[in-house]
């Protein structure tokens, strides 16, 4: 089990609807243990087990649900 962090900066994310349809459809993948949003930052950060889902999958989720993602935020200090 190898736990790991992902971290986006979503373009296109807007208000309570986005929050709980991201944290809703990520969570249904396997392997992902929390999502936190930050609407404000436009800040997507998932904490996942690697064995049970890639950094790529997620990310083609989030742009399968038609979020732009501006950056990888990996290496943003985040509180």
């Amino acid at each position: 089990m190898s736990r790991e962090s992902a971290y986006f900066i979503v373009r296109n994310l807007d208000g309570k609807h986005d929050l709980k349809e991201l944290k809703q459809e990520l969570d249904t993948l396997r392997g992902v243990s929390s999502v936190s949003v930050n609407t404000q930052n436009h800040l997507v950060s998932v904490d996942y087990d690697s064995s049970g889902v890639t950094y790529d999958r997620i990310e083609h989720r989030l742009n399968r649900l038609g979020y732009e993602i501006a950056a990888d935020a990996s290496n943003i200090q985040t509180q």
